[in-house]
C-alpha cells in the first residue's frame, strides 16, 4: 500500500545524500534513486551525490499533485481503477461519518471494485437525484 510522504520533514536550506533523504522521509534508498531517474535533480559535482532540500520538497509536492483528480458529480472514487467511476447500476449505500458528512459506497461500473465518496449531508438531496441511495441503519439522516 502506498503511503503519503510528509515533505515538511525536509529542510529547505539543507542538502541531503540519498541515504539521508531516504532516512528522513522513512522510505527506501531505491525509491530516492527511482525519483532521480524520474527527474529529481541532484548535485553531481562530488560524491556522495547531494540533493537540495528545496528540490526534494518541490519534487514530492509535484508528485503528490499529479495523483489528484476531481470527481464529476455522478462519480465515486474507484480504489482499483484509481479514477472517478460511475457506480454499478447507479446504486450506492450511504453511511453517516460525522454529524455533517457521510460516505457513499458502491461497486465500480467498469471493474466491479469498491467505490467511495465522502459528501456533505446538505448535498444528499442532489446525490439522491443521481443515484439510488440505500441508507445504512434503515433511514435517511
Amino acid at each position: 500500500m502506498a503511503k503519503r510522504i510528509n515533505s515538511s520533514r525536509i529542510k529547505k536550506n539543507l542538502t541531503y545524500t540519498i541515504v539521508e533523504a531516504a532516512e528522513e522521509l522513512g522510505i527506501s534508498i531505491a525509491t530516492i534513486r527511482n525519483w532521480i531517474k524520474q527527474g529529481l535533480s541532484i548535485e553531481k559535482g562530488q560524491r556522495p551525490f547531494l540533493i537540495y532540500g528545496t528540490d526534494l520538497r518541490d519534487f514530492i509536492t509535484v508528485k503528490a499533485q499529479s495523483r489528484k483528480f476531481t470527481l464529476q458529480e455522478n462519480e465515486l472514487n474507484c480504489f482499483a481503477c484509481k479514477a472517478g467511476r460511475q457506480p454499478l447500476n447507479d446504486a450506492v449505500t450511504y453511511t453517516p461519518q460525522t454529524a455533517k458528512t457521510g460516505r457513499l459506497c458502491g461497486g465500480c461500473g467498469t471493474c466491479g471494485g469498491k467505490c467511495s465518496r465522502i459528501i456533505s449531508n446538505a448535498k444528499l438531496p442532489a446525490f439522491a437525484k443521481l443515484f439510488e441511495i440505500h441508507f445504512n441503519g434503515g433511514g435517511a439522516p
